[in-house]
């Protein structure tokens, strides 16, 4: 069995390893590029950039000061709906390919910083899925069990953090692609609110709803890589600023009893998995304790405001980011996601007002929820 952690992949770890001198971008570039040889049955990539493609990136390190450039040399990986210059973007379709003249404005961000981009990961076609497995590129496997699924839609980001080929990884979330991913290969998955993180150069599933995400080894990376990647762009039309009290430097201060929300046991649904049942309540048991109160809230609004997503008139945001795929060439998107993404053709104008009325319905009710938790 290959090791997938044949060294420390954590930020302060190879930034450790390059002060030291014990290790250089250019020999952990080619590292994980060997490594990532031996996970081709993982269906991790669509693009992971050759050794000239990076020569670039690891040029403009020697203007960077360490010091003052935060990701100073540490491999990031892309989900592959994210715009990387001279790199095609797929978004899992390769009828839809193109190749952006530059990155994204996150990416970019990143890029300044002096992160280095490992490559473009697979991922559920158009960002359509919750399982990994919806891609002409073949399902991408857990990092744990190559017969499990890795979750999606941002299934290659979380695998590829997963396996150590890469410190953290940039996904995107409508309706859970940047934390099931986490969930199914033991990491963090940090979803920002809507418009911290600029969508621009992303190819959007949902334009309203869509986030980009962070994939990490912990928390403390997470937060590093957000307070790089955040910021208000101009050419993002749903873009704001943070709020001062929920910027990074606040990280950590938090003090006093943790309180959590959990769904009531006649509300739980496993689906006939005991297995996850179990585990599901030994991480409850776990959990509980002096520093922690389970408070119990009614999902059932939770779960309503959900399917609308899915059963609502939203689906009309993945058709039109589909179009003129869709209606000139369906025979090139995936089976699946073509029989989730057609009937976004439909829905009227009335129906989407109904919804969004029900959604603020039901916002209302989870925030009186949430509001001490």
């Amino acid at each position: 069995m290959i090791n997938p952690f044949p060294r420390n992949m954590a930020i302060p770890a190879l930034r450790a390893a390059y002060m030291s001198g014990e290790l250089t971008p250019v020999e952990l570039m080619a590292e994980i590029r060997a490594r990532a040889d031996q996970y081709r049955e993982h269906n991790i990539w669509i693009h992971l950039l050759s050794a000239d493609e990076q020569v670039p990136y690891l040029e403009a390190l020697q203007d960077k000061n360490p010091d003052d450039c935060t990701l100073w040399g540490i491999p990031f990986a892309i989900k592959d709906n994210i715009d990387l210059g001279g790199i095609p973007t797929t978004a899992a379709c390769e009828a839809f390919a193109y190749t952006p003249a530059e990155s994204a404005a996150v990416v970019q961000k990143l890029l300044d910083a002096g992160a280095i981009p490992v490559g473009k990961t697979n991922l559920d076609q158009f960002a359509t899925g919750l399982n990994g497995t919806r891609s002409p590129w073949g399902p991408c496997r857990n990092s744990f069990d190559p017969d499990y699924v890795s979750g999606g839609s941002s299934s290659g980001s979380a695998v590829s953090v997963a396996l150590g080929l890469a410190s953290f990884s940039l996904g995107t979330d409508t309706a859970g692609s940047g934390r099931v991913p986490a969930a199914f290969n033991n990491l963090v998955g940090v979803k920002p609110s809507r418009g911290l993180l600029s969508t621009s150069g992303l190819v959007p599933a949902c334009r309203s709803l869509d986030c980009i995400t962070i994939f990490s080894y912990g928390t403390d990376d997470a937060n590093e890589v957000l307070a790089v990647a955040e910021g208000y762009d101009e050419t993002d039309a749903y873009s704001r600023s943070n709020p001062f009290q929920n910027q990074s430097r606040h990280y950590g201060q938090r003090e006093g009893k943790l309180r959590i929300g959990v769904i009531p046991e006649a509300q739980t649904e496993f689906f006939g998995d005991g297995d996850y049942a179990r585990a599901y309540r030994g991480v409850l048991e776990q959990l509980a304790g002096e520093e922690v109160e389970l408070v119990e809230i009614d999902y059932q609004p939770f779960e309503e405001a959900a399917r609308l997503l899915y059963e609502g008139p939203w689906v009309a945001e993945r058709y039109l980011a589909t179009q003129p795929m869709i209606d000139e060439q369906p025979e090139k998107i995936f089976p699946v996601v073509r029989d989730i993404i057609a009937p976004g053709k439909e829905p009227r104008a009335t129906e989407l007002f109904t919804a969004e009325y029900r959604l603020n319905e039901l916002r209302h009710i989870c925030d009186r929820q949430l509001e001490n938790l």
